[in-house]
């Protein structure tokens, strides 16, 4: 698809690997793109990472409209400017820590920087779009656009208190555009869809290890040798980040799905204090890049 005629540039906020997929699908489904975030030292390394990951980072199902890949890296910029980055921004896709406070003042300060018909997006996984919105003057152009790990098909639209159908409607022909496949949600829910399965299944590993029925790996060996499925849910943490697991697990929001583990949360710790988060830091539940869940012999207990 082309892109809409109500989008020309894309701000997105947050240089984390949620922000810079997200910026990449847009720039390559024609749109451009300035990525803004508040590190110096994580603008300068977006680069090399684009060169390095780009060619492996899923790029929309369709394959009309797209521009080739040179030419979208082409298109995006980085700024630690968020004046800069906000200037004729008609879409925003905010990736910040996953704490209402941030992203309430982060929200707030490009709303004053951002045209007057500029679309504000968040891409939470866990907090309410009600919880941030306070914080926007005109909180009726305020949606959240939730992206998953890995640039799977899924969008996740969702509405605060105040959000309006115009805006859910241009979110949703967007993300359309660049490939995508969006769900809009008929009533506000932490979590949405997706996240709400995968964080019962993460209790049902948590519980086993809290108990002190099992290993992390004998809950992952368990579920892949009846499953079929190449990992288990710690193998499946690891990859998301520990720490964004713990984060969720600790949300400020009552409404998160992974609040009623947040007890539980307690195995995941000791990791996060050490600094293992999982793959980003190369070592979680599992060290990496070559888990033992994907070595011969592991189902077999060996």
């Amino acid at each position: 698809m082309t892109p809409i005629k109500e989008v020309k540039k894309v701000c997105v906020i947050g240089a984390g690997s949620m922000g810079l997929q997200i910026a990449l699908v847009s720039a390559v489904h024609g749109y451009r793109v300035t990525v803004y975030d508040v590190s110096p030292e994580v603008i300068k390394k977006v680069p090399a990472l684009y060169r390095e990951h780009a060619g492996k980072i899923r790029l929309g199902d369709d394959s009309t409209g797209k521009i080739p890949l040179a030419q979208a890296l082409a298109n995006i910029s980085f700024t630690t400017d968020a004046a800069t980055a906000a200037r004729d921004a008609d879409l925003t896709s905010e990736s910040v820590t996953e704490a209402v406070n941030v992203k309430k003042t982060v929200h707030a300060q490009f709303e004053k920087l951002c045209p007057p018909h500029c679309i504000f997006t968040t891409n939470t996984s866990s907090l309410l779009v009600s919880d941030i919105e306070p914080a926007l003057a005109h909180p009726e152009k305020f949606v959240a656009m939730h992206f998953h790990s890995g640039l799977a098909p899924l969008v996740d639209i969702m509405k605060g208190q105040h959000g309006n159908e115009k805006t859910i409607d241009t979110v949703k022909r967007f993300v359309q555009s660049i490939g995508l496949v969006p769900i809009v949600m008929k009533k506000e829910s932490g979590g949405y869809l997706y996240n709400t399965m995968l964080g019962m299944w993460y209790l049902g590993g948590l519980i086993s290890v809290a108990r002190g029925v099992a290993t992390p790996a004998d809950v992952d060996r368990a579920w892949m040798l009846v499953t079929g499925q190449n990992h288990g849910p710690f193998g499946s943490m690891d990859s998301v980040g520990l720490d964004v697991v713990y984060g969720a697990a600790d949300s400020e929001s009552s409404a998160s799905p992974f609040a009623i583990f947040s007890n539980l949360a307690a195995v995941i710790k000791p990791y996060i204090e050490r600094g293992e988060l999982g793959v980003k830091t190369g070592k979680g539940f599992y060290t990496y890049p070559n888990p033992a869940f994907q070595q011969p012999g592991f189902l077999k207990g060996k």
